[in-house]
């Protein structure tokens, strides 16, 4: 192990219904597995079970968790931030119970609508903000956006029994970048419109009304926004950088922590062509691959990995977990 690259490195009772079933679909997934083998497994158990159990028995050697900044929503809503602080934290509790993501909170201080004034429909890309994550070595970053709540008229129905309402559209987006890539993973938007007639509405108070139907609308669509994160994330594959190499010595920013193990292979790409984003800065997208490196040496944030195939290497590549 290379001292200079080390020093670089540290520088810088009885059984119920519900237990009965768990026992029996357990069996099933054992007898799948002997029937399809391992490659078969994992699409036939997804099928074969709910989500949430199907997590819990699939094997996740071939994934690594994902270190994830989490800011609090974006209150485009105006619901001020006694709710809108209670709403982001409820999501982050929700996302905590996933055993494949590592959160991590905004620094304090750091608010996510400082460097976006005004997020079109719902998307967020501030630069400011994918530095900061990148600098404290996160995989991914996500902001969650509370839309303004949005008020038209129209007639629904159809004659003879159409009729004249006051529609409100409750919406939330969630918005994940990859930081290797600096590019956006995902941006999903969920909506609730609630209606109410427009006769009944003129002696309705709005405020109270909006309050109201947000209050029913938001922690439901929190529970499906946890979901989808999750589902996205783990899709994709993890992706990281080459820190620093010296004589042959490849040092890299995954480790223990994301449940990386000794002897696991990463591809590594060239750096790609140059895009100037609405920053104004420019993301270099992957570029081809170059070749594979094997992890030598895991620390609990940092690896040290050797060449297994192809190359040059050089600082700033980007690396997706193999196997």
């Amino acid at each position: 192990m290379s001292s200079a690259l080390l020093k670089l490195f540290f520088e810088k009772n009885q059984i119920s219904k519900n237990t009965t079933r768990g026992l029996l679909l357990s069996a099933l997934v054992f007898l799948l597995a002997l029937s399809f083998g391992c490659s078969a497994t994992k699409s036939a158990v997804e099928t074969v079970l709910p989500r949430s159990m199907a997590k819990k028995i699939l094997p996740t050697g071939n994934y690594l968790k994902k270190r994830v900044m989490v800011f609090p929503f974006v209150d485009q809503a105006n619901l001020g931030p006694e709710r809108a602080g209670k709403l982001s934290r409820e999501f982050y509790s929700l996302l905590e119970k996933s055993p494949s993501l590592l959160l991590y909170k905004s620094p304090d201080g750091m608010y996510s609508s400082l460097a976006m004034n005004s997020p079109q429909f719902g998307v967020v890309t501030s630069s400011v903000l994918v530095d900061v994550a990148e600098q404290m070595g996160m995989t991914d970053l996500l902001i969650g956006v509370l839309n303004p709540i949005e008020v038209s008229i129209n007639k629904t129905g159809l004659w003879p029994f159409d009729s004249w309402k006051k529609i409100y559209a409750v919406s939330v987006a969630v918005n994940i970048v990859d930081i290797a890539t600096k590019t956006l993973l995902l941006t999903h938007l969920d909506l609730q419109e609630f209606s109410i007639p427009l006769d009944e509405a003129e002696n309705e108070d709005e405020q109270e009304y909006i309050k109201r139907v947000t209050s029913e609308a938001l922690p439901e669509m929190m529970e499906k926004m946890v979901e989808t994160v999750e589902d996205r994330l783990m899709a994709n594959a993890f992706t990281g950088k080459i820190l620093a190499i010296e004589e042959g010595t490849i040092l890299f920013n995954a480790g223990s922590e994301v449940g990386l193990n000794e002897g696991q292979v990463f591809d590594v790409f060239s750096i790609g062509p140059a895009i100037p984003s609405a920053s104004g800065r420019d993301v270099h997208l992957f570029g081809n691959k170059i070749g594979q490196i094997k992890t030598a040496t895991v620390m609990e944030k940092h690896s040290l990995a050797e060449t297994l195939s192809g190359g040059p290497f050089d600082v700033g590549q980007i690396i997706r977990f193999q196997r």
